[in-house]
């Protein structure tokens, strides 16, 4: 019999050999992605306030200008990578669905932004459920809702305005709206 063999010490366990320099490489690569710029990482200038009810405003920072506006709070851990990589997409494409910091000047776009917003809040996709967790503020109250679904139903009620006041015209007067055309359609006439 050979004693030889079972005096011979157990080999190391791969583990041991290679988890040191697998720890090393991981621990390299993840300094080395912290210095992949992310440029979504800043918050544009804004137009002037969101012209809207200043208690709808008020749940629309409170639950998703964070990545629906220019003004994103920047928590700490969105710097560190990849993590900051997932925040700056997410951001982007919130921006890209609606953005309360570019809200249109038009009446009728104003009302579809507000119906796309309850309807993303009411079908559930927002606020975003793994944003909740660490965001509880952004949790929306049913009274929350509530606004907001009225909100969202607000009327074109300045265009309704706009034609109670107009006047209407006088026989043989283009309406005023139409002085412009009613004039070049004169001049046309006066060149024949």
């Amino acid at each position: 019999m050979n004693h030889a063999h079972e005096n011979k010490p157990p080999a190391p366990s791969a583990l041991k050999k290679w988890g040191p320099r697998l720890l090393g490489a991981l621990a390299a690569i993840f300094v080395g992605i912290q210095f992949v710029p992310v440029e979504a990482m800043e918050n544009p200038a804004s137009q002037p306030p969101l012209p809207e009810p200043p208690e709808v405003v008020a749940v629309l920072k409170r639950a998703c200008y964070d990545c629906h506006s220019h003004e994103v709070r920047w928590p700490w851990y969105s710097r560190i990578a990849p993590v900051s990589w997932l925040v700056a997409r997410d951001v982007v494409e919130g921006r890209k669905g609606i953005n309360f910091s570019e809200w249109p000047d038009d009446e009728d776009d104003r009302a579809f932004n507000r119906e796309q917003t309850w309807d993303s809040i009411e079908s559930g996709d927002m606020p975003l459920w793994f944003y909740l967790p660490v965001h509880p503020e952004a949790n929306l109250t049913e009274a929350d809702k509530a606004l907001l679904k009225k909100w969202s139903e607000t009327e074109v009620e300045e265009e309704e305005e706009e034609d109670e006041e107009a006047e209407p015209a006088k026989p043989g007067e283009a309406p005023k709206g139409d002085q412009g055309k009613a004039a070049d359609d004169e001049e046309e006439e006066d060149e024949e």
